[in-house]
């Protein structure tokens, strides 16, 4: 049973975002709480190296949980999220260790540019400078699964946007956890008269996630993800919980990604809320779509899908 300290932390969320203001205050309150509900949770992590190097493309700023690999070695690529404003790889750690345990690879959790103070592009040119430098030190993208929660799932898809336009090879595999598909929040918005989600409203959490995207620009391939689906995409499982707007991002990525030609797993989890995969160590439904997400990799990732 999930803790009444967490249980706190997660529903004031909530709360707080409906009161911010679309502004740097605003952002600070949001973080403090986002990074409050986050430490909150309990958590055993891995062994951890940190890496800030600097490269043609700009900085890499991350970590290493586990082992570092060899090249060669599957490796996971985590992107934190938090409406663009907040949590870091720290906040994160547990999770990714988590996942670095079940899938037996060590991650790579990366660091980026938050706003307000970085505004649009800068985010997506820290996740794409860290993928292309996995490439950098031997990696293989088809031995490197992308994973991504709520805006670090937008980013996650606006990576393979941008790898398309470089005409650079796709990751192995794209795991989503409540990912933010429509920056606009209107798919989000026709959910909200069907939930009761602890977390946001459509209009706060766009208030927050503005401060990144703006409010003008939403038609750029690496903000319009649903409109970049495709056949040529990596494999993907979106999942999302049954009690939060997102769930219809989730849904309308997936639907549009299979009417595509691609392949788009989605499982939507009846009465969890925004990233319940966090809350692992308390919540007997996030242990079970830890277990899908090990299900998929081991599918992906089998031989007669790698020579597909």
């Amino acid at each position: 049973m999930l803790s009444l300290a967490a249980f706190a932390g997660l529903r004031s969320l909530g709360a707080l975002s409906r009161v911010s203001p679309s502004d740097r205050v605003g952002a600070s309150v949001a973080r403090a709480a986002l990074d409050a509900a986050c430490w909150l949770m309990p958590r055993t992590s891995l062994p951890h190296q940190t890496v800030q190097v600097a490269g043609p493309r700009g900085q890499t700023v991350g970590e290493w949980v586990g082992e570092r690999p060899r090249p060669g070695q599957p490796l996971i690529l985590y992107i934190h999220g938090s409406g663009y404003v907040g949590c870091s790889v720290a906040t994160h750690r547990g999770l990714v260790s988590e996942l670095a345990r079940r899938l037996r690879r060590p991650a790579f959790s990366l660091e980026y540019r938050l706003a307000p103070r970085h505004r649009f592009p800068q985010a997506h040119d820290d996740v794409l400078n860290g993928y292309l430098w996995l490439l950098d030190q031997g990696y293989a993208p088809a031995d490197i699964v992308v994973i991504g929660d709520s805006a670090g799932g937008h980013l996650a898809l606006g990576l393979c946007m941008q790898l398309r336009e470089r005409e650079v090879a796709q990751p192995r595999a794209v795991i989503g956890f409540s990912p933010l598909v429509d920056s606009t929040w209107r798919t989000a918005r026709t959910r909200e008269p069907s939930v009761r989600d602890s977390f946001m409203t459509a209009d706060s959490a766009l208030k927050l996630t503005g401060l990144y995207t703006g409010y003008d620009q939403f038609d750029d391939y690496r903000l319009d993800v649903l409109g970049g689906v495709g056949p040529d995409l990596p494999p993907m499982l979106l999942q999302a919980g049954g009690n939060e707007i997102l769930a219809a991002d989730a849904e309308a990525f997936a639907a549009a990604q299979r009417a595509a030609g691609g392949w788009c797993e989605l499982e939507t989890w009846p009465g969890m809320f925004h990233v319940f995969q966090m809350a692992s160590a308390l919540v007997p439904e996030a242990r079970d779509a830890l277990r899908g997400v090990e299900r998929f990799v081991a599918e992906v990732e089998t031989p007669h899908r790698r020579s597909a």
